[in-house]
């Protein structure tokens, strides 16, 4: 079964590029460039990964995050945004991404990320929580998604 994404960006070109590059690689891919239609698209679908920019118009994407970790846990997120500081991609990690992409991207870059979250290793039978997601469980994850 194909792996279904999400991307999220309210940069039309972008979502564009980031889909034809994925469906090349055997992805079933959906796009949005708004933060409320991917709620409405989070209420009714499952998605495998979702690549999400931080900072959009309406929703941030800090809460598309939370969004998706409380309704859907096992979905992967990665997050990307030009704001390449510590302070955000730390947040990003601490709040639940599996990844982090500074914009703008390789498409290179953009596949290795995506096969390093949906990898063989993810069809396992149970495996040891990550250092990151362990942390993550035991700190919180309060101030995240102010």
């Amino acid at each position: 079964m194909k792996k279904h994404i999400l991307v999220v960006d309210d940069d039309t070109l972008l979502t564009e590029m980031v889909s034809r590059c994925l469906t090349t690689k055997g992805y079933t891919v959906t796009t949005t460039n708004s933060g409320e239609e991917a709620f409405s698209f989070l209420a009714v679908h499952f998605f495998d990964l979702i690549l999400c920019d931080i900072h959009m118009d309406g929703k941030y994407g800090f809460a598309i995050l939370a969004a998706c970790k409380t309704m859907h846990p096992k979905t992967k997120v990665i997050l990307c945004s030009g704001d390449v500081v510590y302070k955000t991609i730390s947040m990003a990690f601490k709040c639940g991404a599996e990844s982090f992409l500074a914009k703008p991207f390789l498409t290179n870059e953009l596949r290795h990320q995506v096969s390093r979250c949906l990898g063989p290793e993810q069809h396992e039978s149970p495996r040891k929580m990550p250092i990151q997601a362990q942390a993550t469980k035991v700190v919180g994850r309060e101030g995240c998604f102010a």
